[in-house]
């Protein structure tokens, strides 16, 4: 069985202050970092910050878990965040968990 990096990794790039792409896959090995480059964006960022989640290719519990907090943490910096592109699964994982409307997906 051979080992693929892109498999266990996840990646979160600026775009613009305002904007980011997040792409990968969001699990324990990889959420701790992105929590933190998140917050870091997200306090540069002025009013708002979006995250484009369309290159996402796996997300467990984890994945949810990081949009909380970025969620959280936007709200406490007075800062919008928009998700782009929520990938299928997440969205249903997300409305199973009651927080559609905490994460304001559409």
């Amino acid at each position: 069985m051979s080992a693929n990096p892109t498999e266990t990794t996840a990646t979160l790039v600026a775009i613009n202050a305002q904007q980011a792409r997040l792409s990968g896959r969001l699990d324990r090995l990889t959420g701790k970092a992105l929590i933190q480059q998140g917050r870091s964006l997200i306090a540069k960022a002025g009013t708002q910050w979006q995250v484009d989640l369309a290159d996402v290719s796996h997300s467990s519990s984890v994945g949810i878990a990081l949009l909380v907090d970025w969620q959280r943490y936007s709200q406490n910096k007075n800062i919008t965040l928009e998700l782009l592109n929520v990938p299928s699964k997440m969205k249903d994982v997300i409305e199973f968990s009651g927080l559609t409307a905490f994460l304001k997906l559409n």
